[in-house]
């Protein structure tokens, strides 16, 4: 916190509250300090963290930018980790839902613009096996969580409560228009897991692997079908309610982290997404508006396959299934 002025902070604060209002006792509300503590902090003798002036920015809506010197080079962000401040994958779902939330009802001015090397997270609860593969694999092999070291997987996994969870965030996304960038080793990560539990016996059945398998096809084709249409929808939808927010590019290179930028009422969000779920959260304008730039740059480099170059869109799809087929003919 070495460049962070908590002074400016606290003035911003005290110009948002009503004048009536004490700013010591707003702050021990929001924070959930104790007077004392608060008074420490506004003495300058206790240093405010970053995670709390974050709840403070958020609470009275404003940008962390100013509080900071040299912002040029310095730019503050959040970390949330499973097993480190997030304790589990359901509050983790809930997380995404509330920042949701937040973004507002009115999606023409909210947008998300996602830049992946794996399955977009906000796809694959449309799919429950699809879904339950991916959690047991976060699970088993990523957080190596204790109750998985030994556990095989079945079908009995789709009754988790968290992929009701994940259904309403796809719901929430699916209203959202999006601008996503793909390479065809996005299906890897999902793929590969099912030949390396068959093989190492978590998947003791070569019928249910095989199974897992049929269900990603399926998973493929229904992704490349909102392509075509450049809408999202559930697969027991006929099309998209919502036409037209759909802005899927096909790039050839994979790409080497998972970006988003979730942008709404002009202000920006960035997430950086490492070990499969943890991230790393900035507001940052800077940093911000060089994530879009980014992912503006890449479709540059990229090919639109929504609504249009049926050809490209044919050949990513079938290149995709092809690596699902290449694990099916190791399997059987």
């Amino acid at each position: 916190m070495e460049y962070f002025d908590q002074k400016i902070l606290f003035e911003r604060i005290a110009e948002k509250i009503p004048e009536y209002s004490s700013l010591a006792n707003e702050l021990s509300e929001t924070l959930g300090l104790g007077i004392d503590s608060i008074y420490r902090r506004l003495r300058g003798q206790t240093k405010v963290s970053l995670e709390e002036a974050v709840k403070m920015a958020r609470k009275y809506d404003f940008s962390l930018d100013e509080m900071y010197q040299h912002t040029h080079n310095t730019f503050p962000f959040i970390y949330r980790g499973i097993n480190y401040n997030i304790q589990d994958l359901e509050t983790y779902y809930n997380g995404i839902l509330n920042e949701f939330d937040k973004a507002g009802e009115d999606i023409r001015k909210t947008k998300i613009y996602y830049a992946t090397k794996d399955i977009p997270m906000f796809h694959i609860f449309s799919f429950p096996e699809v879904a339950a593969l991916r959690l047991f694999f976060w699970k088993k092999t990523i957080y190596d969580l204790e109750d998985y070291k030994s556990k095989t997987f079945s079908l009995e996994e789709i009754d988790n409560p968290i992929l009701d969870i994940g259904k309403k965030m796809t719901l929430k996304y699916m209203d959202i228009p999006s601008l996503e960038i793909w390479s065809d080793e996005v299906i890897m990560s999902t793929v590969n897991p099912v030949l390396y539990y068959y093989e190492s016996g978590v998947i003791e059945k070569r019928n249910l692997a095989l199974h897992l398998l049929d269900k990603i096809d399926d998973f493929l084709n229904h992704v490349r079908k909102q392509a075509e249409l450049g809408g999202k929808f559930l697969p027991e939808q006929n099309g998209p309610s919502i036409p037209n927010n759909l802005e899927m590019y096909y790039n050839e290179v994979t790409l080497a982290n998972n970006t988003i930028v979730l942008e709404s009422r002009g202000q920006r969000n960035a997430y950086l997404v490492q070990r499969a779920v943890d991230y790393l959260f900035t507001d940052n304008v800077i940093f911000c508006d060089r994530a879009v730039s980014y992912i503006e740059h890449l479709t540059k480099k990229s090919v639109n396959i929504s609504n249009q170059a049926e050809k490209f869109r044919q050949k990513f799809f079938a290149q995709m299934h092809r690596q699902v087929d290449r694990v099916r003919d190791r399997i059987r």
